[in-house]
């Protein structure tokens, strides 16, 4: 329970500052702070209306040290921010989240859920606001999301709950046929695709939204996709009690609980082992979730939670069976579907090293030892100014991938992109498009900003090999003109909005360093585990 109130006490303050908590303003319950008072957007960002629910269960969980348990007062304000929600709503039922007209489908579902979830658990009624439920309902049954997959199970679990509400059988039947076609997604190796590949952070919102769906509808149907993820997912809690990062198709740090949660109180002893490593220094300085930014604690990161420690106080279940996490288990793991190569090795007694590669995102990899991470190497850039970029480190299903014992080898081509720079002209092109043409500006933007795979003629390939406590990296990359090649950094040139957080990471040793201008490049990287020693061979052929 520590664990969760840990993170929560913390939280609670900054979320709450960004909710319009005035009953005489225009605008009580928004909880889009940049809208109500800064001023600094012309509307309200729907996503952010999830902060109702975190609210309401702060009022309705009695953990101890909850001053907002009870309070009518504060119940108001999760009330306020129901009808502000409905208040916002376009005619079609779907909502906006980063420009007018949107008609975005991931505020669309993480709002339904939220507003839901307050409805009940404040005992409201209101056939106004149980309307709108039904016409957001209409429009998720209507429409799915087939690139970013938390987004589609966020769908069902909203809908599900609306049907807890109307008892309607058109909701049911919505959720059972995206559910059908949901399952068939999942891969071998057990994770939902995020763009093209498994990203662990996104992996945890849609575990939660699954779990969140068993727990309240007992499907059996998700119960072995839901032990799949769980398996998958311990591989990518690192020793240094992070998870994710740049290995995963966006690039995200965190980790929701409540997935974790769910499958602790269903009994699963590897599910509590993962939330007692990854929370237990919530409490601390560098708790590797304190660099979420406030939208995002906003978003679904407090109402999560909040739900897991709900779960906790009312099932208390403990497991006694001690399971090892894979960082401990000395063995080596390659997951085909993902890209992800995991290795573990015993370097002295009691010390395990623990190495992630992201063959997918052209060989990133970070390596652990003596419980923190003492390595990364995020690939290699060509700067040709204005913005625009060539990497390796991309997301990328064409590269050529071979995984045998302790090595393995990726090659491909470096991707081209141009990072780009918001402008009013900009905007105002956007939202008349928007104005025009609704939610196809969201597919526009996808291609233009995430979705951007466009090869240059310039070629790598990268050999790893780790065996005995040492780390070996050879790249070998060739170019028809001389280039100027860059070690790149930690950042990823991929748009990701829950991305780019602030990690300790990003001050361990990486090769950021320039290898001139040629055509030809070999270069050879050791890494002692046992010295913490590093060698670099650089030639220049």
């Amino acid at each position: 329970m520590q664990k969760y109130m840990d993170f929560i006490n913390k939280t609670v303050p900054k979320v709450l500052t960004q909710v319009d908590r005035d009953r005489h303003s225009p605008t009580y319950g928004c909880c889009d702070r940049n809208f109500w008072h800064l001023k600094i957007r012309d509307f309200s960002s729907a996503i952010l209306q999830q902060t109702g629910l975190s609210i309401a269960l702060l009022t309705t969980v009695p953990y101890p040290g909850n001053v907002f348990y009870g309070r009518e007062d504060v119940k108001d304000w999760a009330r306020a921010s129901v009808y502000y929600w409905e208040k916002i709503q376009l005619k079609d039922g779907s909502f906006n989240e980063y420009y007018p007209f949107e008609h975005g489908f991931p505020p669309t579902a993480f709002s339904l859920y939220s507003s839901c979830e307050t409805y009940k658990r404040l005992n409201m009624d209101e056939p106004k606001l149980t309307e709108a439920f039904s016409r957001t309902g209409k429009y998720l049954a209507s429409h799915r999301e087939t690139e970013a997959y938390n987004q589609e199970m966020a769908s069902i679990t909203a809908l599900y709950s609306l049907y807890t509400i109307t008892k309607e059988n058109w909701v049911l039947s919505a959720v059972n046929r995206k559910l059908l076609l949901l399952l068939e997604v999942q891969s071998e190796d057990g994770f939902f695709p995020e763009y093209g590949g498994a990203d662990i952070g996104y992996l945890s919102v849609f575990f939660d939204m699954m779990a969140e769906y068993y727990w309240m509808s007992r499907d059996e149907r998700v119960l072995k996709p839901l032990e799949k993820i769980l398996s998958f997912l311990l591989f990518f809690i690192h020793p240094d009690r992070t998870a994710g990062g740049e290995y995963g198709s966006r690039n995200t740090t965190y980790f929701l609980p409540n997935g974790l949660e769910v499958m602790r109180q269903l009994g699963y002893p590897e599910a509590e082992a993962a939330r007692d490593w990854l929370f237990e220094d919530a409490d601390k300085t560098g708790f590797f979730m304190d660099s979420v930014d406030d939208r995002y604690c906003s978003h679904y990161l407090l109402h999560s939670f909040l739900r897991a420690l709900e779960k906790e106080i009312q099932g208390g279940a403990t497991c006694t069976e001690k399971v090892v996490l894979p960082f401990h288990a000395g063995k080596s793991t390659y997951f085909s579907d993902a890209g992800f190569w995991s290795h573990s090795e015993w370097i002295e007694r009691g010390i395990p090293v623990y190495m992630i590669v992201g063959a997918r995102k052209g060989g990133v990899l970070k390596l652990y030892g003596k419980g923190e991470q003492v390595f990364a190497d995020f690939g290699y850039r060509v700067n040709y100014g204005k913005g625009k970029i060539a990497v390796t480190n991309w997301q990328d299903p064409s590269y050529i991938v071979k995984q045998k014992g302790n090595s393995l080898t990726v090659s491909g081509h470096f991707n081209l992109v141009t990072l780009k720079v918001g402008s009013p002209f900009l905007h105002l092109g956007l939202r008349a498009v928007a104005f025009v043409a609704g939610n196809k500006i969201i597919r526009f933007l996808k291609k233009k900003i995430i979705l951007v795979d466009k090869h240059t003629d310039i070629a790598f390939r990268r050999k790893i090999t780790f065996q005995d406590g040492v780390l070996q990296i050879e790249d070998e990359i060739e170019s028809p003109k001389p280039v100027c090649l860059e070690g790149a950094d930690s950042p990823s040139v991929r748009h990701v909005a829950s991305g780019k957080f602030f990690s300790i990471s990003d001050l361990c040793f990486h090769d950021c360093k320039s290898y001139g201008n040629s055509k030809k490049f070999y270069i050879k990287k050791k890494y002692d585990c046992q010295s913490g020693r590093f060698i670099e061979n650089e030639e220049l052929k």
